[in-house]
């Protein structure tokens, strides 16, 4: 007899021969029949029966919103993502084929989708609006072609962001960064030291941080010769180069911290940071400091990027320069960081003109006293 396919063959200690299917992913067993016999293709034909019908049950069918989403993660627009944007986007379209797989484009109008948006709301204005992009770029292509007859994002606005709700990636202040640095060497915790000063000095998002490998750092020299080191590497998430100086802030530290990895951060197992396991890290370091008033609760690692961004701002860096430091792909950002240093600036200039109304009141009032006492 022909040797059946997908059946896979297990030798026990004790002579005794397991059968088990086996076909990608799937597995099964131990099977029932004999090997080799009429009984066991049998029982394999009806095992593959059933994964055929489960292939089918989670195949949406043509012509629904479920279609679009899976086109959609097959095509070129997606797989250019950065592979964390790839997971994420991921997710959200999981959720959304769980909402509205079924949904028939016909049925994808203007006031469907303001249902929709309605109904994501209660989850947050960003989860809302991030499940309405992915949703706008799944239905793109069905939107030219007419399979849905109008633009249902045509006149739709996102959520708005709540008046109460925290800045999402508060800047930090340098003496909340110098006392997180202080606390992570104190804990003999060099390597995440590190990672903080690349994200404060060096401005790098987090899967840089924890990717960024030590010859990424080059020798180099002015037009005094004077030696200092050059940061140059093809950044992460939008795959931009960094091609920059290095911050003498950063050089410092580095130096005075030892290389235990072929990365610049490491964790206390001198492995490079996995991008939860640092985000952890950091968490546990500032919820300590938080619990003394030394930093605010709020801040984020990606929170060191936008210091960054506006202490270059604050140095009147213009959008191009923001652009290069922070490996921008647009300037967007850039004018972001610039608006909150004019603002930053804006206020401390309006307190300097408070203090010096002050000062003047306060002048006066004495010269009038001493005028008085002089009569």
């Amino acid at each position: 007899m022909e040797k059946i396919p997908f059946v896979q063959r297990i030798k026990r200690a004790n002579g005794r021969i397991d059968l088990y299917f086996r076909r990608g992913d799937f597995r099964e067993g131990p099977l029932l029949s004999p090997d080799n016999t009429e009984e066991l293709r049998a029982e394999v034909d009806a095992i593959l029966r059933r994964i055929q019908q489960a292939i089918q049950a989670k195949t949406p069918r043509p012509g629904t919103v479920g279609a679009m989403l899976k086109q959609y993660n097959k095509s070129a627009e997606f797989l250019a993502l950065a592979r964390s944007t790839q997971r994420e986007y991921q997710r959200l379209i999981d959720e959304i084929e769980a909402d509205a797989g079924d949904t028939l484009l016909g049925e994808v109008t203007a006031p469907w989708m303001r249902d929709m948006r309605d109904a994501w709301a209660v989850r947050g204005y960003k989860a809302a609006n991030d499940r309405l992009q992915v949703l706008k770029n799944a239905l793109e292509p069905a939107i030219d072609d007419g399979r849905v007859k109008e633009d249902p994002f045509a006149r739709l606005k996102k959520v708005r962001r709540p008046h109460d709700t925290d800045e999402a990636h508060p800047s930090w202040e340098d003496h909340e960064v110098q006392a997180v640095i202080d606390l992570a060497l104190s804990r003999k915790m060099p390597g995440l030291a590190r990672a903080i000063a690349l994200g404060r000095w060096g401005g790098f998002r987090r899967g840089t941080i924890c990717s960024l490998p030590r010859n990424a750092r080059l020798d180099a020299h002015d037009e005094q010769g004077r030696a200092y080191k050059r940061l140059y590497w093809i950044t992460e998430k939008r795959r931009v180069l960094a091609d920059k100086r290095e911050d003498g802030r950063l050089t410092a530290l580095l130096a005075s911290t030892p290389n235990r990895a072929l990365t610049i951060a490491y964790n206390q197992r001198g492995d490079p940071w996995k991008p939860r396991q640092l985000n952890q890290a950091v968490d546990r370091l500032l919820d300590h400091l938080a619990k003394t008033n030394q930093v605010r609760p709020n801040l984020t690692i990606h929170g060191l990027r936008h210091a960054r961004g506006v202490e270059l701002a604050l140095a009147g860096a213009t959008d191009a320069e923001i652009m290069s430091q922070l490996e921008h792909a647009t300037d967007r950002a850039a004018k972001i960081y610039r608006r909150q240093a004019d603002r930053r600036q804006m206020a401390d200039a309006a307190q300097n003109k408070v203090d010096t109304v002050i000062k003047l009141r306060d002048r006066r009032r004495s010269d009038a006293l001493a005028a008085v006492h002089g009569e």
